[in-house]
């Protein structure tokens, strides 16, 4: 799968073991790559930090992309640390307080962008089996989820102490009652989490099963002592998909200005002054993308049943 990265003056894409480099205002779809860098491994994630690049791959290598004396990128002479190897290479990456945390199979890495070293090293699960492949960070807090897994867990991102966990299923399983009994038993076998999201004080949860959940983030202090956290209260979203739910993602829509129709003209400079008012309140869009479309409330018929489950669908909330 292709990964994007915009990068102020250039636009990083990833397919396979190379990255194209394009300008930010260049239309890829026509426009030739201005770079192509090859690299000895599939590109697993990239993510910009602390004016760097940093790639993972496959082979389990980590390269840091800088730029020169002139505001370039230094795209011959990358720094390589290995923090993995073939059989566990770093599958997510995320920043968080101006560190890099790197899932490498069931732990993350704590690494410093600055010193390209890793401070510190924690299990998210003790089975060595299940890599992390999901994480998302709101505050001092970071929520991580590993592989074929229903479980999705809260840790603190100064102390790295596991604050809470929370099982999915049960949730998803009462949003699923009203489904044909053999679609639930097969949908609640193979449940795992495939995404999380981060946004307006909420963590927003795709599941294999299609559904969407949602829960409150619970507001942590930088200070390290034990947080009197409650169990959360998991709701699911009426609309979802009826496979997988592929990604979760975010964007915010551009205030919209309301000028009146007032203007003044000045005597001296002959300016022309408006007087206007600028909503205030930020809108955001919360967009899954997934396989097929879901209301949960009120399953499809016989007749309509599994005719767009192979279509992909985009599902946009306004938050």
């Amino acid at each position: 799968m292709p990964i994007r990265l915009r990068v102020k003056a250039a636009h990083f894409y990833c397919c396979f073991c190379s990255i194209h480099v394009y300008n930010c205002n260049d239309n890829i779809r026509i426009k030739k790559n201005k770079v192509r860098l090859q690299h000895s491994a599939a590109i697993q994630c990239i993510i910009y930090l602390d004016n760097k690049v940093f790639v993972s791959l496959a082979n389990g290598d980590l390269a840091a992309y800088r730029r020169d004396s002139a505001g370039g990128w230094e795209t011959s002479k990358p720094s390589t640390i290995t923090l993995g190897s073939a059989t566990t290479p770093i599958t997510r990456m995320l920043a968080v307080q101006g560190k890099l945390w790197c899932g490498c199979q069931n732990n993350v890495l704590v690494f410093n962008p600055c010193t390209l070293s890793v401070e510190q090293t924690f299990a998210v699960c003790s089975d060595v089996s299940r890599a992390v492949l999901h994480m998302a960070s709101f505050g001092y807090g970071v929520w991580a989820s590993v592989q074929n897994s229903a479980v999705i867990k809260l840790f603190h991102s100064l102390t790295y102490e596991c604050i809470m966990e929370a099982n999915m299923a049960p949730s998803v399983a009462k949003m699923l009652a009203g489904c044909n009994d053999i679609i639930r038993q097969h949908k609640a076998a193979c449940l795992r989490i495939t995404a999380l999201l981060c946004c307006k004080d909420l963590l927003w949860v795709g599941t294999s099963a299609g559904v969407i959940l949602n829960l409150a983030i619970p507001h942590l202090t930088a200070s390290a002592t034990p947080y009197p956290v409650l169990a959360p209260n998991v709701a699911g979203i009426s609309h979802g998909h009826t496979g997988h739910v592929r990604f979760l993602t975010c964007v915010e829509m551009t205030p919209k200005k309301h000028l009146t129709a007032k203007t003044k003209q000045a005597s001296k400079g002959r300016s022309v002054r408006r007087r206007g008012s600028i909503s205030v309140a930020s809108r955001v869009l919360v967009i899954s993308g997934g396989d097929g479309f879901e209301d949960f409330q009120h399953f499809a018929s016989n007749d309509s049943a599994g005719r767009d489950d192979s279509t992909n669908h985009l599902l946009l909330w306004q938050v």
